[in-house]
């Protein structure tokens, strides 16, 4: 980077992703610092698609949570099925379709380059932050394993030595009963020795939804987070930061809405003669749709935010995180050491049925212990090789404990028209009770990993990263048994099933056919799909448990070794335009299915392999205009294998491997200061995906546990076609007291499939239409800056949508979704000292 460069961004450091202060004389835009390539370097001069995020562009855009970080970047979803502490990325079709928590995302989330493995974590240290960085595909080498669609770094705000007292405070208010505050003092405790900062964030609203059975709202917020940093100059060569953060959330969760699709018209007759039989459940009202027990949300009249609920309770996280930073610089090398310790658990009640009927409730429960320590250096070689090298270590312990109860409302009986073949399930819905699964699993991992950077010209570079890792991954606990609902114990599958039948139960049938569809037996008796197991069903109904114990099934323990890594080229026409290419692979370690079975599995039934991304990608970045435009854009294109996603099948799901799959895309960022008062920010991801080799199971033939649907030529899950966003910053008045300035922001999602089935077997309503959100922000700021206030709007056009969705036909009879944030709007104060 030239000098006049580092001039320039020292200039407007001040500012926001957008213009200067009014008193420079010409318009330039903000140069964003990262460490995304673990050394400090301009957005503009990191051969990769990168989205980078000041502390002053976090405040513009109004960013609270971790679900506000797609607004702004292209080819980037974020939905939060569990609230704001725990979202699930998406970037560039590379998505998570597992609820489960053991499993890892594709998108490495980071926290002061600490690894934040348990997805419920990923929102819990969103406060204090100093910038934010995007990374669009595999980060293979310095980031290694779980990162196959991008990372995300959050780097939290660390004291200067030798800066005097500060004083930050921000406290809000707003619809909801709304109330949050951030707070955070620094100075200097030992004169060019120790600095310290005290930062605290809280969060506390009222519920979006309107419970009509009574009580409170619910989707709630009640979060504060603590974080204790200590920066340290142990002699002149040697530094160590340490942060610890504390933070909880406890609010009732998001309610689910259920969507019935129990056809009551597919036998007309049959309804009528199952109302009037005087047997069983059958008088709840309807629209002509119910799910299992006979509700029909539809029917009742409710409010997009209205629901009713019985058993809904709080989403309680707790995270305690320990990061150690230590750095040994001479004038040849430096050393750092990365050490964090991390403790969280997650609980939760959820009322996955969203209804007042006791259909499906789940208490999930889980505890994760986790460590790691990098430790790297990093040299300049004959003056043309710049050298990072590197050892990783980390574990992770999980404890998984979920109690699942269905039916403790009797399902009605004109489910026998409405899905005819779950009527041999019947008598054993009547008193099923609950599912308690328990599940510890502990992870290990190891790697070795480097990366060259060669100036082979003043102007060309060329990058060389490679990484080996080694996994390991025990399974050393699993239980799986069947509870009383008033948790008494009946009987355990897993260890215990001697069935040999992976299912809840034997339901009443013929060879096994229920219903019984003679042709179909026939037919399969005489091809030979119909064999005697099949047969012998006939005489096997009932429960597959064994009797109960807390005994473990048999340990299992994968281990992996994996290579991933990057070459790629960069050219610099002149000191304002880039361009690079790259090829890079990276992979998500595999895992245990954390999903209810219930036969113990051998290994290859019960772990998926993992799943490898190889991607090719031409960029370029360019600044012009006398540095009043900057545009960055990306074609890319990923070959994808193996990738892992949960398939729900009845009341069982599977963590499998999908085949393999294509996408390729185009995605650009545009900056444009256009005067002094007034800059535009525009974004544009384009993308086509599919599945090239994708076989599921058919969950609407129950009898047929072996029919499998070609899902090849589907899009992939969380993978619109067109995404864009759009942001405005214009200072409307200024004087000798301040300025004031309005931001007015918008992101547009193309429509997008939340099942990788797509429109067949009934999925066709697990998806979102195209929508957009628009926010706007107008802040008053003193002269010197020392104070600001706000208005603020989220979501002004009161746009409905869904964030998720799963279909739960098969054994529930309805649709799954949780719904997207309404309009909320606030004022804000700010005071710095």
């Amino acid at each position: 980077m030239n000098l006049s460069r580092k001039k320039l961004s020292v200039a407007i450091a001040l500012s926001g992703l957008g213009f200067t202060q009014s008193s420079l004389a010409a318009p330039v835009l903000e140069e964003v610092f990262v460490t995304a390539q673990k050394r400090s370097e301009s957005t503009q001069d990191t051969p990769i698609a990168i989205t980078g995020m000041s502390e002053n562009t976090l405040e513009k855009f109004g960013f609270s949570s971790a679900n506000d970080i797609s607004a702004q970047v292209p080819n980037m979803q974020v939905s939060g099925p569990y609230g704001d502490v725990q979202p699930i990325f998406s970037i560039r079709g590379v998505s998570m379709s597992d609820y489960s928590s053991n499993q890892a995302s594709p998108i490495g989330v980071y926290n002061d380059e600490a690894y934040m493995g348990a997805v419920y974590t990923h929102g819990m240290s969103f406060f204090d932050v100093a910038r934010l960085e995007v990374l669009r595909g595999p980060q293979g080498t310095l980031y290694g394993k779980n990162t196959t669609g991008g990372a995300i770094n959050i780097v939290t705000k660390t004291p200067e030595i030798g800066d005097g007292l500060h004083f930050n405070a921000k406290q809000g208010v707003g619809n909801y009963n709304s109330h949050k505050g951030d707070y955070g003092i620094e100075g200097t405790l030992i004169e060019d020795k120790l600095a310290a900062r005290l930062a605290y964030s809280y969060s506390r609203r009222d519920g979006y939804y309107e419970n009509a059975l009574g009580g409170p709202d619910l989707s709630q917020q009640d979060f504060q987070g603590a974080r204790l940093v200590f920066n340290f100059d142990l002699n002149d060569k040697i530094n160590m930061v340490f942060k610890y953060t504390h933070s909880e959330n406890d609010g009732l969760a998001s309610p689910s809405r259920n969507e019935p699709r129990g056809d009551l018209s597919k036998n007309p007759e049959l309804v009528t003669a199952l109302e009037t039989s005087g047997v069983g459940v059958y008088d709840r009202k309807n629209n002509g749709f119910q799910d299992n027990t006979g509700y029909s949300r539809p029917a009742e009249g409710l409010d997009y935010y209205e629901v009713q609920d019985n058993f809904t309770g709080p989403l309680i996280v707790n995270l305690d995180l320990l990061v150690h930073t230590m750095q040994y610089v001479t004038d040849d090398y430096t050393v750092t050491s990365i050490t964090s310790i991390n403790n969280s658990d997650y609980h939760q009640l959820q009322n996955v049925d969203g209804s007042p009927q006791e259909l499906l409730e789940i208490d999930w429960n889980v505890e994760t212990q986790a460590f790691s320590q990098d430790l790297r250096i990093s040299t300049t070689l004959y003056e043309d090789f710049d050298l990072i090298a590197g050892a990783y270590y980390a574990t992770e312990d999980m404890q998984l404990h979920n109690n699942y109860c269905i039916y403790g409302t009797p399902p009605d009986t004109r489910t026998a028209a409405t899905f005819p073949g779950v009527t041999g399930y019947y008598p054993y819905l009547l008193d099923f009770g609950c599912i308690d699964q328990r599940m510890d699993t502990e992870k290990e991992s190891f790697a070795l990993y480097s990366q060259m950077r060669w100036n082979i010209t003043a102007n060309l570079g060329m990058d060389i990263g490679l990484r080996y890792t080694d996994d390991k991954i025990d399974l050393p606990y699993l239980n799986v048994s069947r509870l009383a609902y008033d948790g008494s114990p009946r009987g355990t599958w897993v260890p215990g099933n001697n069935s040999g039948v992976d299912n809840i139960f034997v339901p009443v049938n013929v060879g096994g056919q229920s219903p019984l569809e003679p042709d179909l037996l026939v037919a399969g008796i005489l091809d030979g799909s119909v064999g005697l197991d099949q047969l012998l069903l006939t005489a096997q109904t009932g429960y597959t448990h064994g009797p109960y114990t807390d005994e473990s099934a048999k340990p299992l323990s994968a281990h992996e070794q994996e290579w991933t890594g990057k070459i790629g080229l960069d050219y610099r026409f002149n000191d304002n335009l880039m361009m690079y290419t790259s090829f890079s692979r990276g992979f998500r370690s595999g895992n245990f299915n954390a999903g209810v079975y219930y036969e113990e599995r051998e290994f290859e039934n019960a772990y998926a392999a993992p799943e490898f991304l190889n991607a090719y990608e031409l960029g370029f970045k360019a600044d012009f205009w006398d540095q009043r435009a900057r545009i960055n854009s990306a074609l890319f294109y990923y070959d994808y294998t193996n990738q892992q996603f949960i398939n729900v099948v009845g009341v069982s799901n599977f963590l499998e491997n999908a085949g393999g799959s294509k996408i390729y895309g185009l995605e650009s960022e545009m900056f444009f200061a256009l005067t002094e008062k007034l800059t535009m920010q525009f974004g544009l991801g384009l993308l086509e995906s599919e599945y090239t080799d994708l076989y599921l199971s058919n969950v609407q033939t129950v009898n047929n546990d072996d029919d499998e649907v070609d899902l090849s030529g589907n899009e992939l899950i969380s993978a619109p076609a067109l995404s864009a966003n759009i942001s405005i910053d214009w200072e409307i008045l200024s004087n000798e007291h301040g300025y004031l300035s309005m931001n007015v922001n918008g992101n547009y999602q193309d429509d997008q499939w939340y099942s990788a089935y797509n429109d067949k077997i009934g999925y066709e309503n697990i998806r979102q239409e195209a929508y957009a959100l628009y926010n706007a922000r107008l802040t008053w700021f003193s002269s010197n800056e020392d104070y600001s206030i706000s208005v603020w709007g989220k979501n002004i056009t009161g746009t409905e949508y869904d964030g998720y969705a799963i279909n739960l036909q098969a054994g529930f009879g309805f649709d799954y979704f949780q719904q997207g944030a309404p309009t909320t709007y606030g004022l804000e104060f700010s005071y710095r000292y």
